[in-house]
């Protein structure tokens, strides 16, 4: 994974470094286990102070992101998740041999099987995620991904109370620890990966040095994902004009961007406007599972995936 910093930005390197990071781990980018660049190797790489890039990792380090190994450096936390790199002929055959062991006949292991992966009842989503900005953000994309009803829950509700029937459960994937601590053994989660840094910023063409480039949402987390992105890409301060929607005077001076970058939420909301670009959250990899299963329905915003991309040039 490549790590993108610009010492002359409002966003503090310190910021930036964890920023990529986490991105990097919940997208996939770091796999588990993976050592990262030592903190004087990377202080080194972009002429900042060991002391930034070690506070980043120490701060991971303690959410759990990263874990350090006296004497060697940090690692991507094997805690986290569990690889996807896991031999898919062995966790089968560990399935079976486990299920008749507990008794089940061969006949009924299929028909279950059958059953989970046609899905043919289910007719909702449940999606889990306890930031509610974020929550209504993965809403919408899951909505314009899948013809389906969506349901939105927090981790402290669904944990308490969870649904019966047969509604897909959806979550993000670094919400697998806990999520299946609490799961109920008849049911299953679909976890999903954010789209990386880099292949969010890859191939793509930067604005031009005239153009005031416009961020805005109601998740303040999503405000400082596109200006780290913008100020790896090399945009200079002075032309971002930053917007919460969730404050009254939000629409202040965005007739004057050439380019406003926004969540599919805020889409909505600036819709009148021109130049709109939707930074879409959810990996591609992960609105395809989401279509297989929601048995294809047809979604034409996916088509319209690339073009949207935050730092596409008009």
């Amino acid at each position: 994974m490549k790590i993108w910093l610009s010492k002359n930005s409002e966003v503090s390197i310190h910021d930036q470094i964890t920023t990529q990071i986490v991105l990097g781990v919940a997208s996939g980018d770091l796999p588990i286990g993976q050592k990262l660049p030592g903190t004087r190797e990377i202080a080194r790489r972009y002429s900042v102070h060991a002391n930034t890039v070690a506070n980043a990792y120490r701060k991971l380090a303690e959410q759990g992101w990263l874990e350090f190994k006296k004497g060697s450096g940090f690692y991507v936390c094997e805690t986290q998740t569990e690889t996807i790199e896991n031999s898919l002929d062995k966790l089968i055959a560990e399935f079976f041999q486990t299920a008749r062991n507990e008794g089940f006949l061969l006949a009924d292991i299929k028909e279950k099987l059958a059953r989970f992966f046609t899905n043919e009842s289910a007719d909702e989503i449940t999606l889990i995620e306890s930031d509610f900005e974020f929550r209504k953000i993965l809403a919408e994309e899951i909505k314009q991904a899948i013809n389906l009803k969506v349901n939105e829950t927090s981790f402290e509700d669904f944990s308490e109370n969870q649904r019966d029937g047969n509604s897909i459960l959806v979550a993000m994937f670094d919400e697998k620890p806990r999520i299946e601590s609490v799961l109920s053994s008849d049911k299953q989660c679909l976890f999903l990966k954010l789209r990386s840094v880099s292949d969010s910023m890859k191939d793509q063409q930067r604005p031009s040095s005239e153009d005031l480039i416009a961020v805005v949402s109601g998740w303040e987390k999503f405000l400082l994902l596109s200006k780290t992105m913008l100020v790896a890409a090399q945009i200079d301060a002075e032309n971002l004009i930053v917007r919460n929607t969730n404050e009254s005077s939000w629409r202040n001076g965005l007739s004057s961007a050439a380019m406003i970058i926004c969540d599919s939420l805020t889409a909505k909301k600036v819709d009148d406007f021109q130049n709109i670009r939707i930074f879409h959250l959810i990996a591609d990899e992960s609105i395809e599972q989401l279509k297989q299963f929601g048995r294809n329905f047809p979604c034409p915003q996916i088509k319209q995936r690339k073009r949207s991309n935050p730092l596409q040039k008009r």
